[in-house]
């Protein structure tokens, strides 16, 4: 009886447990499915046609480009996260890749181009770019000196944040960057001796744009190598201990700050003072050479008005900056410029004008 139960039996649990199997087996698929996508092909396949994105970079002899990294999204392959309690957070899924730029014939140019439309099952989009400029031999300042930061760039074309963040500068259409730098050669004790050679310019290790329209993106750092500054940590963390920076006029400043002053800099390389070279304090410039470029600029708003640009003696547009206009119909036009550098509205007979003064004014 006992050997015929079982022979009735084994076939029936046998099925329960294939069904068992199978539901589970499901279930554990569609677990993967949303961890990484279960059986999903999740590699990149730029369509033929895809429209690119050229990113352009002008070396300076001493640089380097540093390997771009490039980061695709996808809002379909999703990527999960778990908190500590156990929560469930989704967040599109990202895909790396890395690129060299690539020299143009023998110029100084290096470039690389970029499928906007990543393409594949999961639909990727190209999301940012992070790259940037070293010293291509930073053993000509010691022996056991490596290469340090500063000359790095992040581009977001899309309106999530990159791995560094979001942007702090947001532009429409094309990117043109150029900015000035410096050689920065650092000696650091705390935490083990090193000796680094790095780029100090205006604003963080990286510069942050947010360029969603943008098809073409250049890169020129210009490079100040006869203006080199120095600094020396302190071998003791104590309270009075400071980094010692040594500038190129033979100026030594210790003080609480995590890197040299870049206007200070500036000012010792033109010869000019440091409010001269800001576009806030330029009204402070001991020596003002501010500029009213030539060309006339319709309105877009206002038919038959147009505006013209007031910059500094660098190219600077000059916001909320004083002037006085005689216009070719005489009229007398004495405003402040716009956070852009502009004029007011100025009608098209004022056009070309006679006179153009920029007197500092007590309002």
């Amino acid at each position: 009886m006992s050997s015929m139960q079982h022979s009735v039996v084994d076939p029936v649990d046998v099925a329960k447990n294939m069904r068992m199997f199978h539901r589970m087996s499901m279930v554990v698929c569609a677990m993967f499915f949303s961890l990484s996508g279960c059986r999903q092909d999740h590699s990149l396949a730029p369509p033929a046609n895809s429209e690119k994105i050229t990113v352009t970079v002008k070396l300076p002899k001493e640089l380097k480009s540093e390997t771009m990294w490039v980061m695709y999204r996808s809002p379909i392959c999703k990527r999960v996260d778990y908190g500590a309690s156990g929560q469930r957070t989704e967040r599109d899924g990202h895909h790396s890749v890395y690129k060299e730029l690539e020299r143009q014939g023998q110029s100084d140019l290096y470039q690389v181009e970029l499928p906007k439309d990543g393409g594949g099952a999961c639909r990727w989009h190209l999301a940012n770019v992070t790259f940037g400029v070293v010293y291509a031999d930073p053993t000509r300042f010691g022996e056991n000196v490596t290469s340090g930061g500063g000359g790095g760039v992040v581009v977001i074309f899309d309106y999530n944040d990159s791995p560094r963040g979001g942007a702090d500068i947001k532009v429409d259409g094309d990117l043109t960057i150029k900015k000035e730098y410096f050689p920065w050669i650092k000696e650091a004790f705390l935490g083990g001796y090193n000796k680094r050679i790095s780029l100090v310019g205006e604003g963080d290790t990286y510069l942050m744009y947010q360029a969603p329209q943008a098809r073409r993106v250049y890169f020129e750092p210009i490079l100040h190598s006869d203006f080199a500054v120095y600094s020396t940590q302190p071998k003791e963390k104590k309270e009075g201990n400071h980094t010692k920076f040594t500038y190129p006029d033979g100026s030594v400043v210790a003080e609480r700050q995590s890197q040299p002053d870049f206007w200070k800099l500036q000012s010792l390389r033109t010869g000019r003072a440091r409010e001269c070279l800001s576009v806030w304090q330029y009204e402070k410039c001991p020596d003002r050479r501010p500029q009213l470029l030539p060309e006339w600029l319709p309105s877009p708003d206002k038919p038959d008005f147009g505006h013209y640009l007031i910059v500094d003696e660098w190219g600077n547009a000059l916001p909320v900056y004083d002037y006085r206009l005689v216009g070719a119909d005489g009229r007398i036009f004495r405003e402040s410029t716009t956070s852009d550098g502009l004029t007011q509205p100025l009608p098209i007979s004022a056009h070309p004008l006679r006179e153009v003064e920029f007197p500092v004014w007590r309002w």
